[in-house]
């Protein structure tokens, strides 16, 4: 009886020590590539503004108050610009994944073209801006994953995506 109860605390000493180790997870790749170009507060906000048809704008509830994900395109350069916004209490936000898919007509399937993940800052908002070159004769879109995080048990994940572009 006694050597049960020492094995029950154990086991539950490990899971709860299990859950306060740290993990670094690692963003997957291809042979494009995000290109970080740091602008101005104001030309983020005028270039979301200018594509803000196929922004996706919402209140929630919990954690995160509002956020967007947009796409512009200019030849064969495709801009992704959003924002994650949480509470003021908020210690981490941004994205979980954002994925850029493809596909070579509306009738096919949609194809991941270019994997990012774990894109945060460690405060309550994030400002997504990245520009990455493409392929034409394809459509182009881009799904993602919002995340704001208060503390090791209270997070919260929104999925979104743009409208589909032609190139």
């Amino acid at each position: 009886m006694i050597m049960k109860r020492i094995l029950k605390l154990t086991v539950v000493s490990l899971l709860l020590v299990s859950f306060l180790i740290p993990y670094t997870a690692f963003a997957a790749t291809n042979d494009a590539e995000w290109q970080d170009i740091g602008i101005s507060e104001e030309e983020f906000y005028a270039l979301l503004s200018e594509n803000a048809d196929d922004a996706i704008t919402a209140y929630t509830s919990g954690l995160i108050s509002t956020y967007t994900i947009s796409m512009a395109k200019d030849g064969n350069k495709l801009t992704i610009l959003g924002y994650t916004r949480g509470r003021t209490d908020v210690i981490k936000c941004g994205f979980t994944q954002v994925i850029v898919q493809q596909r070579k007509d509306s009738s096919s399937k949609w194809n991941d073209y270019l994997t990012y993940k774990d894109l945060y800052a460690d405060t309550f908002a994030y400002n997504l801006f990245r520009e990455i070159f493409v392929p034409k004769g394809y459509q182009y879109r881009v799904t993602c994953i919002h995340y704001a995080k208060k503390n090791n048990i209270s997070t919260e994940h929104i999925s979104n995506y743009t409208k589909v572009y032609q190139y």
